[in-house]
C-alpha cells in the first residue's frame, strides 16, 4: 500500500474527527441542562394590584416579587433559615426602605411569613383578587402605616430619653390612649 496516500488520508479522518468532537463539546456547554422560555414576572390580579400600587403611590418604588432574604437579615442564623418565601410586593420609600409588604392573598396561612414580618417590625397588607383594592385606598393605608411607624418612633425616641427606671415627664390623664406600636 502507498504510505503516501494513506498518510494524508489517515491525518485528515483524524482531523476531521478531532473537529468534531471539539464542536460536540462546545456545544454541550452551551445547551442548558433543562428547556427555559421567558414568561411574564406579573400576570392577572397581581398585576393589576402592582398598577393600583403604582398609580396609588407615586412617590413611593413598589417593587415585585422579592425574596425576603433580599430585605431581611436573619439574627445570628444563616440566611437559608428564609427558604424560599417571596413577598409579592414591598412599598419603599424613595431611599429604598421597605415601609410595608403587600400581599395578594390565595386563603392559605403564611404563619412563618407572618411572624417573619412582625419579627422584622415590617407591615404586612394583605388584598384578596376579589377585592382589590383603588389606588385612594392604597395611598390611605400606606399613608396610616407611616403614621404609626412615625408615632412608634416617636415613643421610642421619648423611653430613651428618659431612661429604663426614669417615670415620664407627666402621668397619663384619664381618657389619654396609648399609641399603637408596630
Amino acid at each position: 500500500m502507498d504510505f503516501a496516500i494513506l498518510l494524508p488520508a489517515t491525518v485528515t479522518v483524524l482531523l476531521v474527527l478531532l473537529a468534531f468532537f471539539v464542536w460536540v463539546s462546545r456545544r454541550r456547554q452551551r445547551t442548558p441542562a433543562i428547556s427555559v422560555r421567558p414568561r411574564p414576572v406579573l400576570t392577572g390580579a397581581h398585576r393589576r394590584l402592582y398598577e393600583t400600587l403604582q398609580a396609588g403611590l407615586p412617590n413611593h418604588r413598589v417593587l415585585a416579587r422579592v425574596p425576603f432574604s433580599a430585605f431581611l437579615e436573619p439574627r445570628g442564623k444563616p440566611p437559608l433559615v428564609l427558604g424560599d418565601q417571596i413577598a409579592d410586593f414591598l412599598v419603599c420609600d424613595s431611599q429604598l426602605r421597605v415601609v410595608a409588604v403587600a400581599e395578594l392573598t390565595d386563603g392559605r396561612q403564611h404563619s412563618e411569613r407572618d411572624v417573619l414580618l412582625r419579627d422584622a417590625a415590617l407591615p404586612l397588607v394583605r388584598w384578596t383578587a376579589d377585592a382589590l383594592p383603588v389606588a385612594s385606598e392604597v395611598r390611605e393605608t400606606i399613608r396610616d402605616l407611616e403614621s404609626l411607624r412615625a408615632m412608634s418612633e416617636h415613643v421610642d425616641d421619648d423611653s430613651a430619653d428618659h431612661g429604663a427606671g426614669d417615670p415620664p415627664d407627666t402621668a397619663p390623664m384619664q381618657g389619654d390612649r396609648r399609641e399603637p406600636r408596630l
